[in-house]
């Protein structure tokens, strides 16, 4: 056998361990670069799995196709690199990861090569062509990877419109003395944050802005956000008087925090509304309010434990077929109306008899009372709407401390 055919061989059998190759970097990369995932910032989270997967696809197809390299790096590594400089990743750490990936990679290769090459004179000779190819692959990719990084940190810190604004804002942010007068924004009103996303969000800040008459502070935030702050008097009541009716434009979003008053209400409105923004990132709403998503916030800190925790406490309600969404759909309401069964059926417009029976039915699937695990599975049913539509968007699972992040 040749080879081309051995290493064919070795590659085919990869492939079947894709997915299981791509959670072992991710999980090595968290203990490996922890500066990495400081800022926990949902850009550069959603951007790390694409990179991942197609490092490890490419790699493996190159082996199987005569290890011809590619054109250069992917369009995931060069949109994680480009993000990474945003949120102020280290570019040593961000080339870390990509080792850290790298060796994974090549444990997973060695050991294969070794199971599938019986003969180990023949063994030696397939490991020395793919490690010739590994290090040109990573070669190849490394000198992109660093090059878009570079551009866009020259781009986004250096050459930006709004670079000196954003430099005043961030040292804000940080309890750094600084002097805000060229922001042209009294620091000294009440405030109420937001973060705006999507095809138009300066417009839609600018919109409700005007619909409150009042002063806008905006800067450019990391993966296209831009970052704000409405000021005026009793600016939060005025936005509840119009927020059941905001529409943003089409494919805009919207995250807000709490109105607060001076610095301190600048910062912690912030806070708010990144928190708010990162469940928005993963349910999209066109407004989506801090208060309403504060537990899902902390929960989904540490997203593959949130999933997990899921996935244990609804068992088999958390099945995808018709009849079991509605059996989650009643439960959810039985809970909000204070478990109160005739609420219940008013609202979803049944029959109380009706309800009784879900519950019933809901209890012999779960194998035990509602009542035994009331609050672990109401926030079960709060994480399954976030993380049902996460899944649809394929973004990565993956979450740490987020004391420090601020989205600029």
């Amino acid at each position: 056998m040749s080879i081309e055919h051995e290493l064919r061989a070795v590659a085919d059998a990869l492939t079947n361990e894709i997915p299981a190759i791509g959670e072992e970097i991710r999980q090595r990369t968290r203990l490996g670069a922890p500066n990495f995932y400081r800022r926990s910032d949902p850009m550069l989270l959603e951007a790390e799995w694409p990179s991942i997967n197609g490092a490890v696809t490419s790699i493996i197809h190159g082996l199987r196709h005569s290890r011809h390299l590619p054109d250069g790096a992917s369009e995931g590594a060069l949109e994680e690199a480009r993000v990474a400089a945003q949120v102020g990743v280290e570019l040593t750490d961000l080339l870390l990861t990509r080792r850290i990936g790298q060796m994974v990679l090549w444990n997973w290769i060695l050991d294969t090569a070794l199971r599938v090459v019986p003969d180990p004179a023949r063994q030696v000779a397939v490991l020395k062509q793919a490690a010739e190819y590994h290090f040109a692959w990573n070669d190849l990719v490394t000198h992109d990877v660093v090059a878009a990084y570079e551009r866009e940190k020259s781009a986004y810190f250096f050459h930006s419109r709004d670079r000196q604004r954003r430099a005043v804002v961030t040292d804000v942010l940080n309890g750094i003395p600084t002097d805000t007068e060229q922001l042209g924004y009294n620091l000294k009103v009440e405030h109420l944050a937001m973060v705006a996303w999507g095809n138009a969000p300066r417009v839609a800040l600018q919109a409700v802005a005007s619909r409150l008459e009042a002063s806008l502070l905006a800067v450019e935030g990391t993966g296209g956000t831009s970052l704000a702050w409405l000021g005026g008097s009793r600016i939060g009541e005025s936005f509840e008087r119009i927020q059941e009716g905001l529409q943003p434009p089409p494919a805009t979003y919207l995250a807000v925090g709490s109105a607060g008053a001076g610095v301190t209400g600048f910062r912690s409105g912030h806070r708010q509304a990144w928190q708010a923004y990162r469940v928005g990132r993963l349910r999209p709403r066109p407004v989506t309010h801090y208060r309403d998503v504060a537990l899902e916030s902390v929960v989904l800190r540490d997203l593959p434990a949130a999933r997990d925790f899921m996935i244990n406490e609804l068992g088999p309600l958390g099945d995808s077929d018709s009849r079991t969404e509605l059996l989650r759909e009643t439960l959810r309401t039985y809970f909000e109306t204070g478990q109160n069964a005739a609420a219940t059926a008013t609202r979803i417009r049944v029959h109380e008899r009706t309800v009784a029976y879900r519950l019933k039915s809901i209890e012999e699937r779960l194998g035990f009372p509602i009542s035994r695990r009331r609050d672990e599975l109401a926030v079960a049913l709060r994480l399954a709407d976030v993380l049902r539509d996460a899944t649809e968007l394929h973004i990565a699972l993956i979450g740490e401390d987020q004391s420090s992040e601020m989205g600029i």
